[in-house]
């Protein structure tokens, strides 16, 4: 909803509701307000994917601290956007990365079943028309990085003596991975952009949480698993610290 819709012919701009959120700026559309009440202050957050800024809201009352505090901020915000790496969006003949090569997309006529052509570096998906590509190109990659996360989720675990129940594949912004312990058995949540990565960028998430079956921190000690169990992480970490942004340009739109 934009923000223009609130005013009033008074002198002052209306206060949205919770029902509202979240607001378009409608000064700016890369800014979006996003209502929090966990939120102890105004903050920004650059969503690279969506090519936005998020401004937190930490309820109702802060909303006009809110608007100032992003009107400040406007050449903060211009800087950040304009740094980001350039979208790959998912149409016909664009490049992306998967699994850290660039690879075509292709939407060849036809009803086949989606597929990588790992040979020819093409992503093969068919589509009755253009509006569905995006989605299909998703689904293809959600279903291929979820192959790849539980298996080396359940060898990760399998050394630690650890049992994972369920592994999710999901569109998450801030950050690549959570594991949490339910009832004796992990629950591993990853953001399916790894499978757009280098191989052993996701093997070191997967390493990364299942140490978190163990040390539910980032103490010397987990650490100190988590190489035990990946010993490249000082390497993976320095990657996705340098490349993380470029993972988030996969199926941005332009």
């Amino acid at each position: 909803m934009s923000l223009a819709r609130l005013k009033r012919n008074s002198s002052g701009p209306a206060l949205p509701d919770k029902t509202q959120f979240p607001l378009r700026d409608p000064d700016d559309p890369r800014v979006l307000y996003v209502l929090s009440d966990r939120a102890r202050r105004v903050s920004l957050k650059v969503k690279a994917a969506e090519r936005q800024v998020h401004v937190i809201v930490p309820g109702l009352r802060s909303f006009a601290q809110a608007r100032r505090f992003a009107a400040e901020q406007r050449s903060w915000i211009d800087v950040q956007l304009e740094g980001l790496p350039p979208p790959m969006p998912f149409v016909p003949g664009q490049d992306i990365l998967f699994q850290g090569d660039l690879y075509r997309l292709v939407s060849p006529p036809g009803k086949a079943r989606p597929r990588v052509d790992r040979a020819g570096r093409r992503i093969i998906v068919p589509s009755p028309d253009p509006d569905s590509f995006p989605s299909r190109v998703r689904r293809l990659l959600i279903r291929e990085a979820r192959a790849e996360l539980e298996a080396a989720t359940h060898h990760y675990a399998g050394e630690l003596g650890k049992r994972v129940g369920k592994v999710s594949v999901r569109d998450q912004s801030s950050r690549w991975g959570s594991a949490i312990t339910r009832k004796g058995e992990g629950h591993i949540s990853y953001s399916w952009r790894l499978i757009c990565a280098p191989p052993d960028i996701l093997e070191y998430v997967c390493a990364h949480e299942c140490a978190h079956l163990i040390e539910a921190n980032h103490s010397p000690a987990f650490w100190a698993l988590c190489e035990r169990l990946f010993p490249e992480t000082k390497m993976a970490k320095r990657w996705l610290n340098r490349h993380g942004q470029e993972l988030h340009a996969i199926g941005a739109e332009v």
